[in-house]
């Protein structure tokens, strides 16, 4: 009887550990995630929201770029993408850019020269192949840019 008894108590610490585990290990995960290590750049509001809003429709053009190709419509994957190229990157006033880092400031041009060059290749060889490659480059350069920085208010 004793060794039963030894076994349901065992049981019993075993049940409340798990328990406990199971309370706590999401909220230890939540504390270790909530510790964002990427560089902070300090914008005002209004430049914020400007650059936010800049990334809106480089998603926007890439999901037009995306279903367009595989509708083989280059017209459409040609005039998305060139909203987004290099006509955009002029319009960065020269304040926001001074706050920029220079990291930051390399891989935007990079960005909208990629989708440049999805929009010339809509208009001359067209080939779907070739435009999907180049928007999975573009985007290895989104997803490189949002692991190393953060936009924060000033």
């Amino acid at each position: 009887m004793y060794r039963h008894q030894r076994l349901i108590t065992s049981g019993k610490s075993f049940l409340l550990a798990t328990l406990l585990f199971g309370m706590l290990a999401p909220k230890m995960a939540y504390a270790s995630e909530s510790a964002d290590s990427r560089s902070a750049i300090w914008l005002s509001d209004g430049q914020r929201s400007a650059i936010l809003a800049e990334m809106r429709q480089f998603l926007t053009a890439s999901q037009t770029i995306l279903q367009a190709a595989l509708a083989e419509d280059m017209a459409e994957v040609e005039q998305s993408a060139r909203a987004v190229g290099l006509q955009q990157a002029r319009g960065v006033p020269a304040e926001l850019r001074a706050k920029l880092p220079e990291g930051f400031v390399k891989l935007g041009p990079q960005v909208h020269i990629g989708f440049e060059e999805i929009a010339d290749e809509a208009v001359t060889m067209g080939d779907s192949q070739v435009i999907l490659q180049r928007l999975a480059e573009v985007q290895k350069l989104c997803i490189q840019c949002h692991a190393v920085y953060r936009l924060e208010r000033e």
